[in-house]
């Protein structure tokens, strides 16, 4: 019995094109935060410490790093 479908989930799962190009940043502060990415136009909400989202590599070059750690 062939198992296409198993293959084909499997490859699309390890293939998250969604991550491409983005990097971890979790706020260090207790100020929430909203930006908006100035080269892609993204808006990111930090609302609590420790919150970690991904970020386009392109808007983490133009933000203001403090109270943030980028962590990949």
């Amino acid at each position: 019995m062939c198992n296409c479908n198993q293959k084909r989930v499997a490859y699309s799962a390890s293939k998250d094109q969604s991550k491409n190009g983005m990097v971890k940043v979790k706020l260090t502060e207790d100020n929430p935060v909203v930006f908006t990415g100035n080269i892609t136009g993204r808006m990111y909400a930090f609302q609590n410490i420790d919150d970690i989202h991904w970020v386009d590599k392109r808007d983490v070059m133009s933000m203001n790093k403090n109270g943030f750690q980028i962590l990949s």
